[in-house]
């Protein structure tokens, strides 16, 4: 099959661009399609990962900007701290590392074109360009994020929550008052439960010189989800805004496609997004180097359906965690403010707070949850008229 290249990969993003290096390194010859002319802008990412990062993909030390070893976790009337013995996550300058990763590929020989790709033929590897020009290759991956083309031309239903963050000035003894704690103020986040914006909740990530990131996801519009961050900032705080983003995190489905002909899909074009928490990065680094070994043995070997292999290695790998984190999410939009307080006070009573510092996990819900039922904690923690609904949600006998 004659071709301009092995592979085209639409958007140059952190995920684009990792898979784009991957796969230069295994000699295929690689074009990355992006249609801004300034990676990374606007922002649209939280920009916490967790120290498994290192196990995924490269991180300079230059663009870590903080590191955290705990949260506190807040209702209305309650706050638990959890927290481990050493740091957790990374806070990091999300366009830095994204300029970072795009130069590593184009470093490695990849090409790159600032055009935006409007349609496929993914049956015989063609992508066409706004220009009125096509590019073939072999295989093209969507790594195009939110409402991918690719993912619309493959027939996937997309589905998202709204995000909405702003860069926030608080003086220290502001957010002091706020936590009820003198705690060293970098070391931790904070994250916000309320009936208003579940499933989702609110997060204050620490920068430094007293600036924040505080966003939300929920099903509310962006204007009200600005709204809401106002008035929690205006109920507990001194602050100045500095910028403000709004974004879409999708929702993950495994009635979708990763894969069609021709085509794959990796990151938030395939919904490559934990359901509790709407991170996804080191899902989706982990599905580049799944990808990575599929994309080279199709093409090595001139068959394309072995690209199907990619989405079955990664729902083997994932489905589980993310329908562990499914339930829990359907657990908590059960719940009102008056029952949140009643479960954190709950969790308060039965040293829950140990619990979770323990077991709790970024990227892996499910070991929490089983260690809550393995020690019969769900029923203690919960509001009793609620038993019915999560064992159905949790299939308990």
């Amino acid at each position: 099959m004659s071709t301009d290249c092995d592979v085209v990969i639409v958007g140059a993003g952190p995920v684009g661009s990792t898979i784009a290096y991957y796969l230069s390194n295994k000699g295929l010859t690689v074009t990355l399609l992006e249609k801004k002319t300034q990676i990374g802008y606007p922002l649209q990412c939280a920009g916490i990962l967790s120290t498994h990062i290192l196990q995924y993909n490269e991180l300079p030390k230059e663009i870590i900007l903080n590191a955290v070893q705990g949260a506190f976790l807040h209702t209305n009337s309650h706050i638990l701290k959890v927290q481990k013995d050493e740091n957790v996550a990374y806070i990091i300058d999300r366009i830095a590392y994204d300029e970072y990763l795009l130069k590593r590929a184009l470093n490695n020989k990849v090409k790159i074109i600032n055009k935006k790709a409007i349609d496929f033929d993914i049956e015989n590897g063609i992508t066409f360009l706004n220009d009125n020009e096509k590019i073939t290759s072999k295989i093209i991956i969507g790594c195009d994020g939110y409402n991918s083309v690719l993912s619309n031309k493959i027939s996937n239903t997309q589905n998202n929550f709204n995000a909405s963050q702003m860069l926030v000035e608080i003086p220290q003894k502001s957010m002091e008052n706020y936590r009820n704690n003198n705690e060293p103020l970098n070391n931790y986040v904070d994250t916000y439960l309320n009936e208003d914006i579940l499933p989702g909740f609110l997060w204050i990530i620490p920068l430094k010189n007293n600036q924040y990131r505080i966003g939300l996801f929920s099903n509310q519009t962006h204007k009200q989800q600005d709204d809401f961050i106002k008035e929690f900032l205006n109920q507990n705080f001194e602050y100045e805004i500095i910028e403000k983003y709004k974004g879409f995190i999708p929702i993950f489905s495994d009635k979708n496609n990763m894969v069609k002909n021709r085509a794959i899909l990796i990151g938030d074009a395939a919904a490559h997004i934990k359901p509790t928490s709407g991170g996804g990065l080191l899902i989706a680094f982990d599905a580049c180097k799944i990808a990575c070994k599929y994309v080279c043995e199709a093409i090595n070997k001139d068959n394309i359906n072995i690209l199907y292999d990619y989405q079955k290695e990664f729902l083997n790998r994932y489905q589980k965690e993310f329908n562990y984190q499914f339930k829990v999410q359907k657990t908590l939009n059960l719940l009102s403010n008056e029952d949140l307080d009643y479960f954190f006070l709950k969790l308060k009573e039965n040293n829950c707070e140990d619990i979770i510092s323990e077991y709790g996990d970024m990227d892996t819900q499910s070991t929490l949850v089983k260690e809550f039922v393995k020690r019969g904690l769900i029923f203690k923690i919960m509001p009793t008229f609620l038993f019915k609904k999560i064992i159905k949600i949790f299939g308990f006998r």
